[in-house]
């Protein structure tokens, strides 16, 4: 097989060759070439596991760096134990960064394996980046138990936030490994008046999601991490790169009854329908996932926030902003103010009543729902005043008003 880069026709194409040609690896030299795995790899290279006796364990004890980076990939979930290796998994897009990491952690005995494999599921041949190492897991991340000082943790926060942080609306979001491990984040950064709160959203793999209370405590962050995003191949410019800003849009349906109160027609009476909701979101497209937003997050989100909550119950009863109106315009309100906290790069709202019938909606960004609260549109009977107005004692004092007794 010819190599499309130097010309030379070597015996098979492989990494050997052409990291010594081009500095690829196989994966991206198929993706460069736009060419299927499936033509480059003959059936005896496909489901091979590189050999045990490839890895060794390392002699001495890994240094301050090696343990920073390590755990700022086990804070993001990425450090993982499978068939008696320890693995770190990278998508192609992130090779360097993961190469970066396999520099530090070579200390532990981790080398980086690309290695193929034909999924069923897909009906194709796929390859697979890791780190990999033998176990037992190494046990100095947080150097429990050691004379060694414990791992720089604002270098394992700025590797987290390199691996697996997102930026929507200006916002950072990092979904990191568990309960423990956001705590120990937020603490850590509170005390350097940095506020990460914990969103009551569903997040991937059981994991816990952060999101910057503010566009300042995002700002703040990333200047605080800037000197260790800078060692890291692309991971400050993913975020700070000028990108193509481009509009996305999830739909989903709900069936749900309502009326409206003093309506002059049939709409007053119980009736039902389906709703077709669209949320569009609009923000710049990540250089490394290419996307605006993970499609599954925004569905998870809206879903969790109001497919479940409307789907098949009576909207009035739902919650006290719909009580007295469940229109589609005080619905669309209702729903920006569940959904804003989630999806701060929300552009707007359209929702059908019925084909014939929508509304589109749309409202004040996260920053300004921050500053403003919540719409009082929505607050019509919530005040305290309501109820305790001169009016009202005047009317009790009325001759005229009596109370109806069976």
């Amino acid at each position: 097989m010819q190599c499309l880069e130097c010309g030379a026709a070597p015996r098979q194409l492989d990494n050997a060759h052409l990291l010594q040609c081009c500095g690829l690896t196989l994966h991206e030299y198929a993706l460069r070439h736009c060419l299927p795995l499936d033509l480059l790899l003959s059936p005896e290279r496909l489901n091979v596991r590189a050999p045990r006796a490839l890895f060794a364990r390392p002699r001495v004890p890994a240094g301050e760096t090696a343990r920073g980076v390590l755990l700022g990939l086990k804070l993001a979930g990425l450090a993982r134990r499978r068939e008696g290796y320890q693995e770190i998994p990278g998508d192609i897009r992130r090779l360097d960064l993961l190469l970066w990491a396999q520099r530090h952690l070579g200390e532990f005995g981790f080398r980086f394996c690309q290695e193929y494999r034909f999924d069923q599921s897909s009906n194709r041949v796929v390859a697979e980046n890791c780190l990999r190492a033998l176990e037992p897991w190494p046990q100095a991340a947080h150097a429990q138990l050691s004379l060694a000082p414990p791992p720089d943790f604002r270098l394992a926060l700025a590797v987290c936030l390199a691996f697996v942080g997102e930026l929507h609306g200006g916002y950072l979001f990092l979904p990191v490994n568990g309960a423990g491990e956001a705590a120990e984040i937020q603490a850590w950064l509170q005390r350097r008046d940095i506020e990460l709160l914990a969103l009551d959203a569903p997040a991937a793999q059981g994991k816990v999601l952060l999101r910057a209370r503010t566009l300042s405590d995002t700002d703040a962050l990333f200047a605080l991490l800037h000197a260790g995003l800078r060692l890291m191949p692309g991971a400050w410019e993913r975020f700070h790169a000028q990108t193509p800003r481009v509009t996305v849009v999830k739909e989903v349906v709900f069936d749900s009854a309502h009326f409206i109160t003093d309506h002059p027609a049939k709409c007053s009476n119980l009736h039902g329908g389906r709703y077709k909701l669209q949320v569009k979101v609009a923000d710049r497209v990540d250089p490394v996932t290419g996307c605006v937003i993970d499609y599954g997050y925004l569905k998870r989100v809206v879903n969790r926030r109001i497919v479940e909550r409307f789907d098949h119950h009576t909207l009035n009863y739902v919650a006290p902003e719909l009580a007295w109106r469940s229109s589609t315009e005080m619905l669309c309100v209702y729903i920006w103010e569940q959904l804003i906290d989630y999806l701060p790069g929300m552009l707007e709202l359209q929702l059908y009543e019925t084909e014939q019938s929508w509304c589109h909606y749309r409202g004040p960004d996260l920053a300004q729902f921050q500053a403003r609260g919540g719409n009082p549109l929505l607050q019509g009977f919530a005040p305290p005043e309501v109820g305790d107005r001169a009016q009202r004692q005047r009317l009790l004092a009325c001759e005229g008003v009596f109370d109806v007794v069976a």
